[in-house]
C-alpha cells in the first residue's frame, strides 16, 4: 500500500536523526514527508539511503522541510548520488540556512522569493549537473568543503560589474567549451570553436566590441542553472523553441530600440510574428516538422548574422537546391546579379514566407511576375508569356491530376483495377512538382522537356480511364446476361415442375 514503509532493506537502518526528520510532523499534525516522498526513499537502493543518513548525520540536511523538498525531485540513484555528495547544491537548497533568497535554489522560486534561474528542479536537470560538474564547476571551490573558499569570490566579476557589462559570460564559458582537452573528457563530438564563432557574430562585436550589454550571449540562449541538450524539447535551443529564444530580444520593441539597418532604419521587430505565419513557421510550430528551418538554419548559431545579399541563395539552397540549380542558368539570375537583387526572397519574402501557390504566376490573381516585368523589362512580351504559359500549363497538369487521383479512388469503390492508374498518377504528381521547379529556370524549353511529359500522363490515364469504363460494361452486360439466363431456367424449371405435379 503507498505510504505504508516496507521491512529494511538489509544491511541499512536509519540513523535517529535520518528517522526523526522522515517522522517529523507539522504543526497541524501531518507528516513533513508525505505518502509520495516516503515511498520514493523507500525504493532507493542502500547506498543512496546511507547517503541521505550521512547528510542527517553531519546536519547537512537537518530540517524535514528541506528534507521533503531533496525527496519531492525524485532523482534517479546516480543523480540523487550527485546531489548528495556536493555539499554546495545541498546547502544552498536549505532554505533554514540561506536566509537570501537570492541565494536559495527553491523547488518553488516564486513562493521563495528566489530569483526564476535558481529553480532547484531544473538545476538538477542541468546537462553540467548530469554530466557530473555542479555548482563548483563555474562558481570555484571545492563541493566536499564544509566553507566556502576564498576562489568562489574571486573567479566572477562583483554583481555589479556582472549587470553592468556582460561580455565576461562567452568568456567565462569558453573557459572550457573552447578547451578541447577539457571538453574530450565530457563531450569528445561537441565542437570547441563556438566562442571564435562568437567573436565574429553580430552579437560577439557588439557585447564584445562595443561592450553593449543588451547583445545576445550564452546565458541570453542557452539559459543559467537549467541547460539542457538541443534535442530535449524543454531546451531554449531546441528547434521548435528557438523563435521565442531568438523573439525574446528581436520581437521586443524596448529591447531593439535603437537598433538600425545597413540602410539606416530601424531594426523591424515583426520578425516573430511573421515566421508564426509563415509556411516556414507552420511547418516547425504546428505540424512539429523538425526538417523545417527556425532562425539558426538561416543566421546561424554562434556565428549569427543576417544572410548577405550574395549569400541568401546559398541559405535557402540548403533545403531548396533543385529550385536554386535551375535559377542558375536563368535570365533572372543575369538580371539578379545585375541590379544587385536578393535572390530567393525578392519573390517569396524572407521571414514571412508564404506557401507557394500557382496563382502567383497569374496576373489576375498575383501581379508578382507582371509588375516586376512592367518596372524592369519594359514590359517584355516575351517574358509576360512566358509567366502565362508556365501558369496555364501547371495549371492543366494540376487538374488533371486531381482529376486522375479521384479516378483511383473510384477504381477501388467499384472494384476496379486501380494498379496501373494510381502509377501513372504517382508519375503526374512527381512531374508537376518538377515543373513547378522547373519555372525558376524561367525557359520554356526546359519546362517543358518535363511538363510534355506529363501532358501524355494524363492522355495515359485517360485511356486507361477508357478501357476500365469499357471493361466495367463487359463485366456489369455480361453480369445482366448471366442474371437474365438464371432467372429464365429458373422459370422454366417451375414450369416444369408443375407439369410434373399436374399429371401425378
Amino acid at each position: 500500500m503507498l505510504g505504508a514503509s516496507p521491512p529494511q532493506e538489509e544491511g541499512f537502518a536509519p540513523s535517529e536523526k535520518l528517522a526523526g526528520l522522515l517522522a517529523a510532523k507539522r504543526d497541524d499534525g501531518g507528516p513533513w514527508i508525505g505518502a509520495d516522498e516516503r515511498a520514493y526513499f523507500d525504493e532507493l537502493p542502500a547506498r543512496a539511503k546511507m547517503l541521505f543518513d550521512q547528510v542527517a548525520k553531519t546536519e547537512l540536511v537537518s530540517e524535514p522541510e528541506h528534507l521533503r523538498q531533496i525527496l519531492s525531485l525524485r532523482l534517479p540513484v546516480a543523480q540523487i548520488e550527485l546531489f548528495l555528495n556536493d555539499k554546495c547544491v545541498v546547502c544552498h537548497s536549505d532554505p533554514a540556512v540561506q536566509d537570501r533568497p537570492e541565494m536559495l535554489l527553491s523547488t518553488d522560486p516564486k513562493a521563495a522569493g528566489s530569483p526564476a534561474h535558481m529553480d532547484l528542479r531544473e538545476s538538477v536537470s542541468d546537462v553540467h549537473f548530469r554530466r557530473g560538474l555542479s555548482c563548483a564547476g563555474c562558481h570555484g571551490g571545492n563541493p566536499d568543503d564544509d566553507e566556502m573558499a576564498d576562489e568562489i569570490y574571486d573567479r566572477w566579476p562583483d554583481a555589479d560589474k556582472r549587470a553592468r557589462d556582460r561580455a565576461w559570460i562567452p568568456k567565462f564559458c569558453a573557459r572550457c567549451h573552447a578547451d578541447p582537452a577539457f571538453m574530450r573528457g565530457f563531450a569528445p563530438a561537441l565542437p570547441t570553436d563556438q566562442y571564435a564563432k562568437y567573436r565574429e557574430s553580430r552579437h560577439g562585436q557588439l557585447l564584445l566590441g562595443k561592450r553593449d550589454s543588451k547583445a545576445a550571449q550564452c546565458v541570453s540562449c542557452h539559459g543559467a542553472h537549467g541547460i539542457r541538450g538541443p534535442q530535449s524539447p524543454r531546451s531554449k535551443v531546441h528547434p521548435k523553441q528557438v523563435p521565442e529564444t531568438c523573439g525574446a530580444c528581436h520581437a521586443d520593441a524596448e529591447h531593439m530600440a535603437g537598433y538600425r539597418l545597413p540602410n539606416g532604419k530601424p531594426l523591424p521587430t515583426d520578425q516573430l510574428a511573421d515566421f508564426k505565419k509563415s509556411v516556414h513557421g507552420r511547418a516547425l510550430l504546428e505540424r512539429g516538422d523538425l526538417g523545417a528551418p527556425a532562425c539558426n538554419d538561416c543566421h546561424g548559431n554562434h556565428a549569427a548574422l543576417p544572410p548577405s545579399i550574395t549569400s541568401i541563395a546559398q541559405v535557402c539552397r540548403t533545403c531548396h537546391a533543385a529550385n536554386g540549380e535551375f535559377f542558375d542558368g536563368s535570365k533572372h539570375k543575369e538580371a539578379f546579379d545585375r541590379e544587385g537583387w536578393p535572390e530567393c526572397i525578392q519573390c517569396h519574402g524572407n521571414h514571412a514566407v508564404a506557401k507557394t501557390d500557382d496563382s502567383m504566376l497569374s496576373e489576375d490573381h498575383s501581379p508578382l511576375c507582371y509588375d516586376c516585368h512592367r518596372e524592369n523589362a519594359n514590359d517584355s512580351e516575351k517574358c509576360n508569356s512566358t509567366a502565362k504559359y508556365f501558369h496555364e500549363s501547371i495549371t492543366t497538369l494540376a487538374q488533371g491530376s486531381e482529376s486522375l487521383s479521384a479516378l483511383v479512388t473510384s477504381f477501388d469503390e467499384r472494384g476496379l483495377d486501380a494498379e496501373p492508374l494510381s502509377e501513372v498518377t504517382q508519375e503526374l504528381h512527381d512531374v508537376l512538382k518538377d515543373t513547378r521547379s522547373r519555372v525558376h529556370a524561367s525557359d520554356r524549353s526546359e519546362f517543358d522537356d518535363v511538363a510534355k511529359r506529363g501532358r501524355e500522363l494524363i492522355n495515359q490515364g485517360r485511356q486507361l480511364e477508357q478501357q476500365a469504363e469499357a471493361e466495367y460494361r463487359f463485366r456489369t452486360n455480361g453480369l445482366r446476361a448471366a442474371l437474365g439466363v438464371m432467372v429464365l431456367l429458373g422459370i422454366l424449371l417451375y414450369l416444369k415442375i408443375r407439369q410434373i405435379e399436374s399429371r401425378g
